[in-house]
């Protein structure tokens, strides 16, 4: 099968194996996806399409359906992998940001205080495959309460989000929760809030974030953007306001061994 890979993710797999590569969308028999979009009615010969990662709004399941294209997924074993590491990645980056400057100098030996964390509140909104396991690790640190649509009302985010010091986000991105976090669920938290996102960028409003990091002395850490690589003005704020890794959230190499063994799997059956 010709197999066009829509990332570059799997550069250091692809040397291994003696895979039939295409740069060709009119030629493409197997597309691999990331978290790119692509124009499906260019991929005239398309057999199969296999997302790596769970996301899905980049995949056009009606229109696939429609000319009897599978989609494949990573396997549980994969899934397994990256629930875990994302989770992993998430709670180190708020422990990295709440204890950025708490080393002190070692070269003049001098103390830096902290805030101890354990009184601190996390709020984990969605509780799904990663969240429930953010939920879990974090409050080995801290106070943890969580807020998935499923277990509550609605109303009962605003009185969470008001008295949390961390709010990480773990829900899909889809017509109904993009610019989840708007101007308005924005003006709902502390001053001092730190917002974390390794979910989706669109999950927050923006501008609305900007204003509120710019006007305030909350903090964010995103492992994911509005647009990779991510070159918005959000990025002008600094690290010590706006703390950005390169969506490497997943990005071990286990989980990465795992999904391009399921890519040969799935080029086999042809």
């Amino acid at each position: 099968m010709k197999i066009y890979f829509n990332t570059h993710t799997f550069d250091e797999f692809i040397k291994e194996e003696s895979l039939d590569i295409t740069n060709i969308p009119q030629e493409t028999e197997f597309l691999v996806l990331g978290a790119k979009k692509v124009d499906y009615s260019k991929f005239t010969k398309l057999k199969a399409v296999y997302r790596f990662g769970v996301g899905t709004d980049n995949i056009d399941f009606k229109y696939l359906k429609n000319i009897n294209v599978p989609v494949y997924f990573p396997s549980e074993k994969a899934k397994e992998i990256l629930y875990d590491a994302t989770a992993n990645f998430t709670v180190y980056g708020i422990i990295h940001v709440l204890y950025r400057e708490a080393f002190g100098d070692i070269n003049l030996w001098k103390k830096k205080q902290r805030e101890y964390i354990g009184e601190k509140i996390a709020l984990v909104i969605g509780t799904g495959n990663i969240g429930k396991r953010v939920l879990s690790k974090l409050s080995l640190f801290m106070k943890t309460k969580s807020f998935d649509i499923t277990a509550n009302a609605f109303d009962e985010l605003k009185p969470l989000v008001k008295e949390a010091d961390i709010i990480t986000i773990h829900i899909p991105l889809n017509k109904d929760t993009e610019s989840f976090f708007n101007e308005e669920k924005l003006s709902w938290a502390k001053d001092k809030a730190l917002f974390i996102n390794t979910a989706r960028g669109s999950l927050f409003d923006e501008e609305a974030l900007y204003r509120k990091l710019k006007n305030s002395n909350c903090r964010a850490f995103f492992d994911v953007f509005w647009q990779e690589p991510y070159k918005g003005k959000l990025k002008d704020l600094g690290q010590e306001k706006f703390f950005m890794t390169p969506h490497s959230a997943s990005n071990t190499r286990e989980f990465l061994r795992a999904g391009f063994n399921d890519i040969l799997n799935i080029s086999r059956k042809g």
